[in-house]
């Protein structure tokens, strides 16, 4: 499981909400190669007690800005904590309240490519613009319900995020979800994948595989947007340019893996006790996980074009990396974590690489990581 702070939005939703083409695909089937690198941990942020600017309540989104600062959505402490590229802290954006600027229970934040960081805050109105200074420029988007959730900060003014509606149609309850691109604005201008169909309250695991986690994205600095479904059966990752255009599909036959009955439970027991936890209602509190794993549960593109899918088939983070035609070139490996990083999310751009888990044993921590100068004998692995 990963991204569990969407499942946020479903309550969200479930409270309050009643009331694209593809071309063909660019890249064939690629090949797998034996050429392994590693990637090291560097760094931390984060500690269990003492200065509260390096604890975390709740992390529930990380990103980099365009000058490399470390941007975290620390949803229990009501604001967005900035460090340097290095983890130094620097300041806090927001606190908690309800006057100008400030928010309670947010749980979705993006860096714009500009710059600005926006902060999801429906209970105050919708999208808070700030500066990267920290000074509130005000509401960019107003959304009392049914917001964009787990947003990704794009090109320029844009973010990309999904966004799941209930609604009341013909006397029967609807489930609308899409993923698309928002540029200051109630409505996307772009929609990269939309479906609907009728909800019903008591398949709360029917709901979560058809909305929140049906699809894995991530947006880069020049607007492409890549996009991959949430499969225990297809290893796909479309991209798309700012505009929709479908511009490339990468392709790859992996063998499907069975969950152990341990993952199972381990994975049903978190997702349902979280959800009691931020106050779902309306819905039958019981989830029912896949049997087998995602084949994808991570994407990225690093500053040089090269895009990293995260195989979900493996409990450690190992990574297909492929250049900007899908072409494979090597696979990586986080050194010495091994199923440890079960429930890391992973933030690779053009900066470097981030993670932290959505289900840490103690206490919150971000980790810092590069790719290491040392490759790794495949033969060994």
């Amino acid at each position: 499981m990963k991204k569990m702070s969407i499942a946020l939005a479903l309550a969200i939703a479930v409270m309050t909400g009643c009331g694209g083409g593809e071309t063909e695909p660019i890249s064939e089937h690629v090949q797998e190669i034996e050429e392994r690198v590693s990637i090291v941990i560097t760094d931390s942020i984060g500690v269990e007690l003492g200065d509260s600017n390096y604890v975390f309540a709740s992390i529930d989104a990380l990103a980099h800005g365009p000058d490399g600062n470390i941007y975290v959505l620390d949803r229990g402490a009501c604001c967005v904590k900035v460090y340097s590229p290095v983890g130094e802290f620097i300041r806090r954006i927001s606190r908690e309240g309800n006057g100008p600027g400030e928010i309670t229970m947010a749980f979705a934040m993006a860096v714009l490519g500009d710059g600005r960081v926006s902060i999801c805050a429906p209970m105050q109105g919708g999208i808070h613009n700030f500066l990267p200074d920290g000074e509130w420029e005000g509401l960019s988007a107003e959304f009392t319900n049914n917001p964009p959730m787990n947003m990704v900060g794009a090109d320029s003014n844009a973010f990309v995020a999904l966004k799941l509606t209930i609604e009341v149609v013909d006397g029967e309850l609807i489930s609308e979800f899409l993923i698309g691109r928002y540029e200051e604005d109630n409505e996307p201008s772009v929609r990269y994948y939309e479906t609907d169909f009728q909800f019903d309250p008591t398949d709360l695991t029917g709901l979560l595989n058809e909305t929140l986690f049906s699809h894995e994205f991530f947006a880069d600095r020049s607007g492409n947007v890549y996009l991959s479904q949430y499969s225990t059966d297809d290893y796909i990752v479309n991209v798309f340019d700012r505009d929709g255009n479908h511009i490339l599909r990468i392709e790859k036959d992996v063998p499907r893996v069975e969950k152990s009955p341990e993952e199972i439970q381990e994975e049903k027991a978190w997702i349902e006790a979280w959800l009691r936890n931020i106050g779902a209602e309306g819905v039958v509190i019981e989830y029912n996980p896949e049997p087998y794993r995602w084949m994808i549960s991570d994407i990225g593109c690093d500053g040089l074009g090269r895009i990293w899918v995260r195989r979900g088939t493996e409990l450690a983070p190992v990574f297909d990396v492929y250049d900007s035609q899908g072409n494979s070139l090597f696979v990586a490996e986080v050194e010495g974590i091994g199923d440890d990083a079960q429930f890391w999310n992973f933030v690779i751009d053009e900066h470097d690489i981030m993670a932290y888990s959505i289900n840490p044993d103690y206490y919150s921590t971000i980790w810092l990581m590069e790719i290491s100068e040392e490759k790794v004998d495949w033969e060994q692995m």
